[in-house]
């Protein structure tokens, strides 16, 4: 079976929040989101799943708590992290280091936060010790579009404008 992997559902954040690892309440609409989650799994396991593994972050981790099956926590499936800009917005962060950032996405990290070559590091050790073609994992956009680049040789430009739906089931 391939790697499957679900972005966690929607959030209760305020539009251009730069929340990366910052922990942000569930919208409103999670357990009808969890539902649809839970039916489009259904389809393609019927009631075998296979090992669950879901970013610690509260909207990733409830999503998994509704699944019924048992899941591990991992760090290493958290979205990149912002450092000093999580929590804020990004007209709040527009500045010659965020437009830096921005201009050097690939390479550049964020004031105290982690760079992409650190987020492909950390997911290329958390494959390396999972069975990767049958895992179902639940994480973040950003992991997401980086395992596209890893495991499809997607180029970068090409995984990072990927749209990633909330609640999607993706597989690989």
């Amino acid at each position: 079976m391939p790697l499957c992997l679900i972005r966690h559902t929607r959030v209760a954040a305020t539009a251009g929040l730069c929340y990366g690892q910052f922990d942000v309440p569930l919208a409103d609409t999670f357990a009808e989101e969890a539902r649809a989650v839970r039916e489009a799994l259904t389809r393609r396991y019927a009631t075998n799943l296979p090992p669950i593994w879901s970013s610690p972050s509260l909207r990733c981790r409830s999503l998994a708590e509704t699944l019924g099956a048992p899941f591990r926590l991992d760090p290493r499936l958290r979205e990149l992290n912002f450092g000093a800009w999580e929590g804020r917005t990004w007209v709040e962060l527009d500045s010659p280091e965020a437009r830096h950032w921005g201009d050097n996405w690939q390479t550049a990290a964020p004031s105290q936060g982690e760079s992409l070559p650190e987020l492909l590091q950390r997911l290329r050790n958390f494959l390396a010790e999972i069975d990767s073609r049958d895992a179902l994992l639940i994480t973040h956009a950003g992991p997401i579009r980086a395992l596209h680049h890893l495991l499809l040789g997607e180029a970068l430009e090409t995984a990072f404008r990927r749209p990633v739906g909330y609640g999607e089931l993706l597989c690989l």
